[in-house]
């Protein structure tokens, strides 16, 4: 067992089951070729189920002086029996020593009844060596007993292992939701305490519950008595601040469905949302009145419509069921943004579900600070609310500016802050002792390196990671152990109204510990689709083959994978996948390298230009600033652990990554940086 490092994790010996390689030996004699043929085929089908679709897994399969490099060149289509695999293969198939770049090892012993698995842990995205053994076991099982089924079919999992992921690591409830709105729990917490403070902004103002419940109602009762009701839709374009706020409530208890629209998006965005979902009608305010376009809409002043003596201030009463809660739009892959209408239910779900993980109480504070069209603002407007805290709201421009944010938490005793982990480096960088109880993270992987850095700098607070795309809002969540985390930090189980399944491009379940697409179901949660795109919403929402007839669930193109102790780590998007001088690379695999190195707190890889150039942007750990940074080390440091192909071509300190509006890291941003460092000739070039 010597081709690999020292650090490889290995498996077994695994005695084979009874019967299954005489089986598999009578099978392999009808084909007319040797008892290898059928492990090399078992190992190749492995290699190209487990990994992400369109990525290549290195395996060698041997036994004794049999080897095999998988995948072979000409290896039979997955959808080709077993049967026929034997019949068309060489004899062996593959023969001949393979380079010492294996990722994965399968030996059989010289007497063809024990089984080794290794695999190496410099590649992140490797599935564990346990899971690698209880699927070679299980799929050459399946080839043996059904051997004219077609190979992509036959199972990976075992009936057992079936039964912990279906049932064991997703313990599904459906929710029991007794609202229909998303105001009434903040009506009833607006009776409780009518005096508290519900609103703060930076410049001092303050509203009570009473007076945002009263200002709410009477732009509800306005809208309604203009037509506002359930099946309209209600367009909101307003920089953060308590008119949103307000615009937003009233909006929800008309029963109408709204359309947040970021006052900073370009113009273009703002007129193709209102095109496409023409609202009947669009609050917003004199500054931001000139960005919209002229249309089949009424555009109505926020902080003057309903303030007239005519419109009531008591709590509007729905007559029918309301319609979709909102709808947010996203990046499309075509370039086209998509509209994504989710339902009340959902959200109250979820919010309940966190409140009874993290709870708010009365006097908390919470930060508003994000988006209105991101999902996670369904957090933040309405969640510290219902259970009588307070919401201080940062003021708009400086939600990316992570020492101002710092500021904000220390200075109003923030108990709860939602943080993208691009913002987080330096976000703890100028974080201090007696901070939130609870920070929560999530959109995009978290870097390995922060639970330590959190710990250091925030003592006593907890460090919560959590998954979910925007179609489902968040799925699952974790409070994360430092001493636990490895090359991963895990996002936890899913919530009980949701079922997370990872698995193969043909949705069979991949064994625990192996890498796969995640796919999110259930009755309350899942949104309804894509607003006007039926073709898109068919591609994206699927049926659930492992829930009852009719049951939908959400492709969300995320890698993830389980780990033994039932969390799931989130390893990436499928769709970064680039091809640079004709080779496979995965950008989030070299992030997880470069932030090994200790001076490094936080990265980003982009693929850019023609021909493809990999760039690195790493910003500095802890207190240090990016000229600390040593540009060639970091390289030196990359040529240790990746191969050529996968070293980033230069390397660009920044002082913390730039976000977009949905939180994300900025790639325009990065890349304009880029140009400067270009135009400045200082560059960072790999040897």
């Amino acid at each position: 067992m010597s081709r690999l490092p020292s650090n490889a994790d290995c498996i077994g010996p695994i005695a084979l089951q009874d019967g299954l390689l005489d089986a598999v030996h009578s099978l392999a004699a009808a084909a007319g070729v040797e008892d290898f043929t059928p492990l090399s085929i078992c190992a190749d089908v492995l290699a190209r189920r487990l990994p992400r679709p369109g990525t290549n897994c290195r395996v060698l399969i041997s036994r004794g002086t049999s080897e095999a490099g998988c995948p072979a060149p000409g290896a039979p289509d997955l959808s080709t029996s077993f049967r026929d695999a034997l019949r068309h293969a060489a004899i062996p198939r593959g023969t001949g020593k393979v380079d010492g770049s294996a990722a994965v090892i399968i030996l059989v012993s010289r007497g063809g009844r024990q089984l080794y698995v290794e695999t190496t842990t410099e590649s992140p995205d490797v599935p564990s060596a346990q899971a690698w053994a209880g699927a070679f076991i299980e799929l050459l099982a399946g080839m043996a007993s059904d051997p004219d089924a077609p190979m992509r079919s036959l199972p990976l999992v075992g009936a057992r292992e079936c039964e912990r992921i279906l049932h064991g690591l997703n313990p599904y409830r459906k929710p029991d939701i007794q609202f229909r709105t998303m105001a009434e729990p903040f009506e009833e917490q607006a009776e409780r305490t009518p005096d508290a403070v519900a609103l703060q902004d930076e410049d001092g103002t303050t509203v009570s519950y009473r007076g945002l419940n009263q200002r709410a109602n009477r732009l509800a009762h306005h809208l309604s008595g203009l037509g506002a009701v359930p099946g309209t839709r209600i367009g909101i374009c307003l920089r953060r601040g308590i008119d949103q706020i307000v615009a937003v409530y009233a909006a929800v208890k008309t029963g109408a469905t709204y359309v947040p629209i970021d006052a900073d998006l370009p113009e273009r965005r703002i007129a193709l949302i209102l095109a496409d979902t023409t609202p009947q009608h669009v609050l917003t305010d004199s500054h931001w009145r000139s960005r919209l376009p002229d249309g089949g809409w009424a555009i109505h002043s926020a902080s003057a419509a309903g303030t007239g003596s005519g419109c009531p201030v008591t709590n509007p009463v729905l007559d029918s069921a309301p319609g979709p809660l909102h709808i947010l739009y996203t990046s499309g892959t075509t370039g086209r943004p998509k509209g994504v209408v989710s339902r009340a239910g959902g959200a109250l779900a979820n919010i309940l579900w966190m409140q009874r993980r993290y709870p708010f109480r009365y006097g908390d504070t919470a930060l508003y600070k994000t988006s209105p069209g991101i999902d996670i603002s369904i957090w933040e407007i309405f969640w510290p609310l219902y259970w009588g805290a307070r919401l201080m709201i940062c003021r708009p421009g400086s939600e990316r500016d992570p020492r101002h944010l710092a500021r904000l938490v220390r200075e109003h005793h923030v108990s709860m802050v939602f943080m993208a982990p691009t913002m987080m480096p330096a976000f703890l960088a100028h974080s201090a002792p007696g901070g939130p109880r609870w920070v929560v993270c999530g959109g995009e992987p978290m870097n390995p390196q922060i639970p330590a850095t959190f710990a250091a700098a925030m003592p006593g607070s907890s460090l919560v990671n959590a998954f979910g795309p925007t179609e489902a809002g968040p799925v699952t969540d974790d409070v994360v152990d430092p001493g636990s985390v490895g090359g991963f930090v895990p996002v936890g189980r899913p919530a009980e109204n949701f079922r997370v399944t990872v698995l193969d491009a043909g949705l069979g379940l991949v064994p625990i510990g192996a890498p796969g697409e995640a796919y999110v179901s259930g009755d309350v949660g899942l949104a309804d689709g894509y607003w006007g795109q039926p073709g898109q919403t068919a591609e994206r929402f699927v049926a659930d083959p492992y829930g009852a007839p009719g049951s939908r669930m959400y492709r969300t193109g995320d890698l993830c994978r389980y780990r033994e102790d039932g969390s799931l780590e989130h390893l990436g998007r499928i769709d970064r996948q680039v091809k640079v001088r004709g080779l496979r690379v995965e950008p989030g695999e070299i992030e997880s390298v470069l932030a090994t190195h200790p001076a490094v707190g936080d990265c980003a890889v982009l693929a850019h230009g023609q021909p493809l150039r990999l760039l690195a942007f790493v910003a500095p750990a802890g207190r240090g600033s990016a000229a600390d940074l040593d540009p060639a080390a970091i390289l030196e440091h990359a040529a240790g652990l990746l191969p050529r192909q996968m070293r980033p071509e230069e390397v660009i300190p920044v002082e913390y990554l730039p976000a977009t509006v949905n939180g994300k890291v900025d790639h325009d941003e990065l890349i304009k940086l880029w140009l400067l460092e270009e135009k400045s000739g200082c560059r960072h070039r790999i040897p």
